[in-house]
């Protein structure tokens, strides 16, 4: 009956077809009523077994899905169709079995049944068919057969199984001495109301058979699918995650199964919760985590993966790391003339070494300090130059130390007096310079500075020179110049000025602003 590759338990049942078929083309005698029994007896018993172990597999793929909706969710809602399709099957198998167990009476004392007394064929004929054919209740009967058999191979994927349902229940006519007999007339009609109980119960057996393959096939054949060498992806894991020439490269390759099926409960990265309904987040059951890289240093990616296993949540923590350094896309140009530094100034310097984290390298000098990274601040102080000696340690513990770097120290230039933002030689009426201040800066100076105006000297034409103090005229310097006449050019000079927040470092004399008055 079957094709294809075949299980054991098919291969069983195929035989008791055949035996079957073999005892009916005898002459019915007891003994072979007494051997539809047995086959009936032994069948029912094996009915039983299946019936609990299809309810234990369907419990344990409902659990799965519980646990994991979305590797077993859909397999979950296969099973329960599977179920109800069995069910729908074994109800119309049931019911004809029922109503041929109720005509007749079992023995009072062994509760067997008279199988000596089951040679006819009345209650299964009446049922199934009628002087046209088929019955209502025959044409149920085929219906149900035919439904159980298409809907069925929709869901399963296992071929072995597809052809198990394909041998037992296609219900194509068979062609007998060139004659095509309905399906229905040739396997119940005018069969002993035994023989009908034992394929009535045979057909359940095979039902409850596929059910229980289908059912373990969903679960096993996941497993299968994350084991498969064609859903392995292979991975390189180094000992480190920046090198230097010459460096010592240590790597682990090691192979993972890829199921985009198996979405964990909840992931976090580095505190943050990942998105796992976003499918740019979650790509062949791999997290995918995109950030922004951070300053200049070691960083860590750490974190976890929960799954629900047996009710219970179970952890997987993440544990890596990462280096920043200086950006490889970015050329490296010195003007070797023209490495300065200004003397009592905070002077910003960049310090790293490629390859090496900015936690690992070490710089040295007088006035040198670290800010963050690969930040240093240098205020140097006397002398004419100063050397930076950096040196690194490798991740595989090797120390490199780089030549010095020497930078020339200089002076703060000269600042310059200015008066309304304006500098050198100016021209205003004298009112406004009376009520001006006078102000000094550095323009076009690398360093943005605040500078204060401590006091300075006015010196108009025919006048006594004044001194004054702070940056505002006061009023012997308005006196004087009230006095001065139109073209006359007043001089403002020895301006001293200080540095607003670093007072101790000693400007030179502030360069003097010369005015001519327009009135």
């Amino acid at each position: 009956m079957a094709v294809g590759k075949q299980s054991p338990r098919q291969k069983m049942i195929n035989l008791m077809y055949l035996v079957l078929m073999a005892m009916l083309a005898l002459n019915v005698s007891s003994e072979v009523m007494e051997a539809f029994s047995k086959l009936f007896d032994s069948s029912e018993s094996t009915i039983e077994t299946n019936i609990v172990k299809n309810k234990e597999t369907l419990a344990e793929l409902k659990r799965l899905s519980q646990e994991n909706e979305a590797q077993y969710g859909v397999l979950y809602k296969k099973g329960e169709q599977v179920r109800e399709l069995s069910e729908e099957l074994i109800n119309e198998l049931t019911l004809l079995k029922t109503k041929i167990i109720s005509s007749v009476e079992k023995d009072p004392e062994t509760g067997k049944l008279p199988a000596a007394d089951m040679d006819k064929s009345e209650v299964v004929d009446s049922y199934l068919f009628s002087a046209n054919g088929a019955s209502k209740t025959g044409k149920r009967f085929i219906e149900t057969v035919q439904k159980y058999r298409t809907e069925m191979l929709q869901l399963v994927e296992d071929p072995t199984v597809k052809n198990q349902i394909n041998a037992s229940f296609d219900t194509k006519p068979t062609k007998v001495d060139g004659v095509n007999i309905p399906w229905l007339n040739y396997n119940f009609y005018g069969l002993p109301s035994i023989g009908s109980l034992a394929v009535l119960s045979s057909m359940e057996n095979v039902v409850l058979s596929i059910e229980n393959e289908t059912l373990s096939s969903f679960i096993s054949g996941r497993l299968k699918k994350a084991t498969s060498a064609t859903n392995l992806e292979a991975f390189v894991k180094l000992n480190k995650n920046t090198f230097s020439p010459g460096d010592n490269v240590e790597a682990t390759v090691f192979l993972a199964s890829k199921d985009d099926t198996k979405v964990p409960n909840e992931v976090k990265i580095n505190g943050a919760k990942i998105d796992l309904k976003n499918s740019k987040n979650f790509v062949d059951g791999k997290v995918v985590y995109k950030f922004k890289a951070g300053a200049v240093g070691d960083r860590p990616i750490v974190g976890s993966f929960t799954f629900i296993e047996n009710g219970k949540p179970v952890v997987v923590p993440v544990n890596g790391n990462y280096s920043v350094v200086a950006g490889s896309n970015q050329a490296i140009v010195s003007a070797d003339k023209m490495n300065v530094v200004y003397r009592g100034l905070d002077n910003p310097i960049t310090i790293s070494m490629p390859g090496i984290s900015p936690t690992k390298v070490k710089a040295s000098a007088s006035g040198l300090r670290k800010q963050s990274g690969s930040s240093y601040m240098l205020k140097p102080g006397t002398g004419k130059t100063v050397s930076i000696n950096v040196s690194g340690t490798t991740d595989s513990g090797e120390t490199i130390k780089s030549p010095p770097v020497t930078f020339r120290i200089k002076d703060v230039p000269q600042a310059m007096a200015s008066i309304r933002g304006e500098y050198g030689s100016i021209t205003m009426p004298k009112t406004s310079l009376a009520k001006s201040s006078v102000a000094a800066g550095l323009p076009d100076f690398v360093f943005d500075l605040d500078l204060k105006v401590l006091s300075f000297k006015v010196k108009v034409p025919g006048k006594t020179t004044v001194i004054v103090n702070g940056n505002r005229m006061n009023s012997q310097a308005q006196k004087a110049i009230a006095s001065a006449k139109r073209g006359d050019i007043v001089t403002i000079f020895g301006i001293r000025a200080s540095i607003i927040g670093n007072s101790s470092y000693k400007l030179k004399e502030v360069l003097p602003i010369s005015v001519e008055i327009s009135n």
